[in-house]
């Protein structure tokens, strides 16, 4: 490997990448990458759909995240008054002074703290990745104000303090070329590089073929020397090809909710923010070959594998001497007599054998905690549904929680609350839910009602702590209706003509709107427009894309290890 891109965007940054996961490994396997970093803006949301997609393109992935830092020293540009890095007697490449940089007559950075800036990580480690994810959380734990929760989210951002303490497991890089923390805040870079070590601390060098570009490289380039650290070579891509760039630029002006006009200083000018060849990559650094080709170097250490490496391990239950095992026995036992007991002898035997049977085969794979998990949630699921229907009310009756799907062959789910249907009654199969070749956990799903979802979603909180229980998340991605409004505001499109196609539209498939509009009265000639012919195309291309994160309206995950570590 010569080169390595390190510095990518996905579709999951949120209306600042233009490509799916899947798009973006695809082309990296095309034009001959062997490994790939994605580093979306604060989050990791398609990191595991990208390590599997680039694994079965033959890929290596490599997990990361584009990080905000709150409370940075500077916005001034390098070389701006003020900024500069260098002073009167200039020596080799401009710099005058061994001070370190930020100090006075040789720092980039001057006046201006409470800014934000972005670093770069890397994860390197299993270690690494829980501490990646705490600091995830943490940048958006600070997102909504309390007692104004109906206002619009802060954007997230993580102090320098805390990455500095959760550094173990991760390589850092300084930052993008506009935001980067290196051209921002060189003393805090500086207070990284102590953090990290110079072995995980690199000063990241870009080059967008942008005004400014050679002189920030030579800035960064002595901020590095200064720092007594290498520098490395990167990309920053936010689409996996060039015909993705207009929809990139269209992503920027959604986002900053203007016209392509009203956010040009946003947008990315020319068309260098695509996933290059490395061979191009070579050539595009030939200024400093050696961080081109420590890309590579920095992707060997980085081997922590997102898809096999975390793991899950469901609750133990054991108490003392008692295993979970028998803990699900001594349930199932007592509800197999009530439930049983005035069953003929046949019925009450076939009962009994195939509760051997089966608890001796959940043992065998290792699942008791699995089906005490679901049983001590229904439980709470029973105490919030008194609470919230009333002793007196003929609601009481109504199951907190109903099972469907394989599990109604399951005699344990049936005796444990988790089924109403009897399997033995009904001579139904097992083997559908649960197997000695189970490729995954069985699917129990459990459905229950929405006057109690509310209050059984804070008990489960409660009962397994913040750190191990917590709602799923969702993506509202692009369908038709928000396409047109979104891209036809973009491109300056008339109000009203937008909300006429919206209503004629089906309201799903975006990439069926070109379709539609030629379907118009004024079709043939609205398509005759430049600009009309470009809302077709892009309402498109934003098909599926994910355009923020919401929350899952009951889902729930579980877990025995802390949320941030899986």
């Amino acid at each position: 490997m010569a080169y390595v891109e390190l510095h990518c965007h996905s579709a999951y940054s949120f209306l600042d990448g233009a490509s799916q996961p899947e798009e973006l490994a695809a082309r990296a396997a095309e034009v001959g990458y062997e490994a790939l970093a994605l580093t979306d803006h604060d989050g990791v949301y398609g990191s595991l759909e990208f390590a599997h997609a680039a694994k079965a393109f033959g890929v290596r992935p490599i997990t990361g995240a584009e990080v905000t830092l709150s409370g940075v020293g500077s916005t001034e540009p390098p070389g701006s008054a003020g900024a500069g890095f260098a002073g009167a007697g200039a020596g080799r490449r401009g710099v005058g002074s061994t001070e370190p940089p930020g100090s006075a007559g040789a720092g980039f950075a001057g006046a201006g703290a409470g800014k934000r800036a972005h670093i770069t990580l890397l994860v390197e480690s299993r270690r690494g990745y829980g501490n990646l994810c705490r600091l995830l959380t943490a940048a958006h734990a600070g997102t909504r104000t309390p007692g104004r929760e109906d206002r619009e989210p802060l954007p997230p951002s993580v102090p320098l303090e805390l990455v500095a303490e959760l550094s173990e497991g991760l390589v850092c890089l300084s930052g993008c070329a506009r935001l980067g923390f290196g051209v921002r805040d060189p003393n805090g870079a500086a207070r990284l590089a102590r953090a990290f070590g110079r072995d995980r601390f690199f000063v990241e060098l870009q080059r967008p073929y942008e005004r400014g570009d050679a002189h920030r490289n030579i800035l960064l380039r002595d901020l590095a020397e200064h720092l007594g650290v290498e520098t490395v070579a990167t990309g920053d891509v936010h689409a996996h090809h060039p015909r993705r760039t207009l929809l990139q630029d269209a992503l920027v002006a959604i986002r900053c909710r203007t016209s392509l006009e009203g956010c040009e200083p946003e947008r990315r000018g020319n068309r260098e923010s695509v996933l290059r060849a490395p061979e191009e990559m070579l050539e595009r650094f030939s200024f400093a070959r050696g961080a081109a080709e420590r890309s590579a170097k920095i992707a060997e250490r980085l081997q922590f594998d997102l898809t096999e490496e975390l793991g899950y391990s469901y609750p133990d239950f054991s108490d003392g001497d008692e295993p979970a095992i028998r803990q699900l026995a001594a349930i199932c036992h007592h509800a197999l007599n009530e439930r049983y007991g005035r069953s003929n002898t046949v019925l009450r035997g076939e009962a009994r054998k195939r509760l051997e049977d089966e608890l001796k085969l959940i043992d065998e794979l290792g699942l008791a905690g699995f089906f005490l998990l679901h049983h001590e949630v229904l439980e709470l699921a029973r105490e919030c549904a008194l609470e919230v229907r009333g002793s007196e009310s003929p609601r009481r009756f109504l199951p907190p929680g109903r099972g469907r799907g394989s599990s109604v062959g399951s005699i344990v789910c049936y005796l444990t609350g988790l089924s109403h249907v009897d399997p033995v009654a009904n001579d139904l199969s097992l083997g559908r839910f649960l197997n000695r070749e189970l490729a995954s956990v069985p699917d129990i799903d459990l459905d229950f009602p929405r006057d109690i979802r509310e209050k059984l979603i804070v008990a489960v909180t409660e009962r397994y702590g913040r750190e191990h229980a917590a709602l799923v998340a969702s993506f509202a991605t692009y369908r038709s209706r928000g396409a047109i409004r979104d891209v036809g505001k973009a491109l300056g499109l008339p109000h009203a003509e937008l909300e006429r196609l919206s209503r004629l539209t089906d309201g799903w498939d975006a990439r069926r709107i070109a379709e539609e509009i030629e379907r118009l009265p004024d079709g043939e000639r609205k398509l005759d427009s430049r600009r009309w012919r470009a809302f077709a195309w892009l309402t498109g291309e934003i098909a599926g894309l994910p355009r923020h994160v919401s929350q899952h309206p009951g889902g729930m995950i579980v877990s025995t290890r802390p949320l941030v570590e899986l």
